[in-house]
């Protein structure tokens, strides 16, 4: 008897290892250029080039408060995908569902691909993963905590909630985005990793260090703008394509 209950206990294991081995693949496996080339490409003409500077004068462009994120009711599931990045850090992406504990979605944010490209990097752009799915009110917040792989150092971590951040800034961009092709809702984020502002020399608050696209995420528009969800004005958020900008690495943190 014992001898067929260890026997089915570890059958039952092998399933389970087998499950969740599949779900892991299937994960990896999300990739939006893949299954979306033309939206992959549109959120990824709105990347902004490297060491161009977008102003808090210019918040006005940005059409969401980064601070009210939340879960669009409906939705099934919340996905993240990786549009590209202009880092020298590998930084570390993170979230929490209603101010509880971080959880990562991706814990090397590089590319061989990506604006400032890393031979090893981790991701292939438009790479994503599932959040799954949630009921009632959820309020979504991200986070970018820095690494620096030369010295194992990670120094700050930035939030959507400039209150709460290191240096007191907003380090969090967002705008709507409507797909008519799919009848979805998507969130363009685009986020700033270093501390500091532009004139104090450490930051050139050009928030291209990690962009990502979250579909099913809405937001409380910013007071005095109107979502517009035309690629034309869209092209203007983040300034111009970043392939083929320069790719001058920035001094590290």
């Amino acid at each position: 008897m014992k001898s067929f209950t260890l026997k089915t206990l570890s059958l039952t294991l092998a399933a389970a290892t087998a499950l969740f081995s599949a779900g892991a693949a299937n994960a990896q496996a999300m990739n939006l250029r893949d299954s979306n080339e033309d939206l992959f490409n549109l959120f990824n003409s709105m990347v902004n080039s490297e060491r161009l500077e977008i102003k808090d004068s210019a918040a006005k462009l940005i059409d969401l408060d980064p601070e009210t994120l939340r879960w669009l009711d409906g939705a099934q599931p919340l996905e993240v995908y990786f549009i590209n990045e202009g880092a020298s850090l590998r930084n570390i992406l993170s979230y929490s569902v209603n101010s509880g504990e971080k959880q990562t979605i991706f814990s090397d944010v590089s590319s061989s691909e990506s604006i400032i490209a890393e031979a090893d990097g981790a991701l292939r752009l438009g790479d994503g993963v599932s959040l799954g799915t949630f009921t009632g009110d959820t309020q979504l917040d991200f986070y970018l905590k820095q690494y620096n792989a030369k010295t194992g150092n990670s120094r700050y971590t930035f939030g959507t909630k400039a209150g709460e951040n290191p240096d007191g800034l907003q380090h969090f961009i967002a705008r709507s985005y409507y797909d008519e092709a799919t009848a979805e809702y998507w969130t363009l984020i685009g986020v700033e990793d270093l501390f500091g502002t532009k004139e104090s020399g450490k930051s050139d608050r050009d928030f291209n260090d990690a962009v990502f696209a979250v579909r099913g995420l809405t937001g409380d528009p910013v007071p005095g703008t109107t979502p517009v969800p035309e690629p034309a004005t869209l092209l203007g958020l983040l300034g111009v394509a970043a392939l083929g900008a320069l790719k001058v690495r920035r001094d590290e943190a």
